[in-house]
């Protein structure tokens, strides 16, 4: 008689243990993380920097692109940090090439000048 109420109470024990595991699940399913708090710890410094001149540029597509980028994260098939490089191919491949502010620098006896400031003392 006592076996038997040991396995009932082990019974009842097992089914409310399984009922606020499936609470938990539905919780769990329900709350949706943001897709750049997900992306942020895949994406270095240059990385970042890059995605965030591409939502400048092209705000609708950066968001389609974040959101794709943070699923394939969740599906565990990106493990390795993105750099600028890689938005930028990204953005490029979809036809989306990011504009990026450039500047030439030379350096000349020991100084660094930027090729405008040559320009002009070479005119003068």
């Amino acid at each position: 008689m006592e076996d038997e109420e040991i396995e009932m109470l082990i019974r009842q024990k097992m089914l409310e243990m399984q009922k606020e595991l499936l609470k938990k699940n539905k919780a769990g399913k329900t709350e949706k993380k943001n897709p750049w708090s997900i992306i942020k710890p895949y994406l270095t410094t240059d990385g970042m920097e890059m995605l965030l001149k591409a939502k400048a540029q092209y705000p609708k597509v950066a968001s389609v692109v974040v959101k794709e980028l943070a699923r394939l994260i969740q599906l565990g098939k990106m493990r390795e940090k993105l750099n600028a490089e890689d938005i930028y191919g990204i953005f490029f491949y979809l036809g989306y090439p990011i504009r990026v502010e450039t500047k030439i620098v030379i350096k000349r006896k020991g100084k660094v000048k930027s090729i405008s400031d040559l320009l002009r003392e070479d005119h003068d």
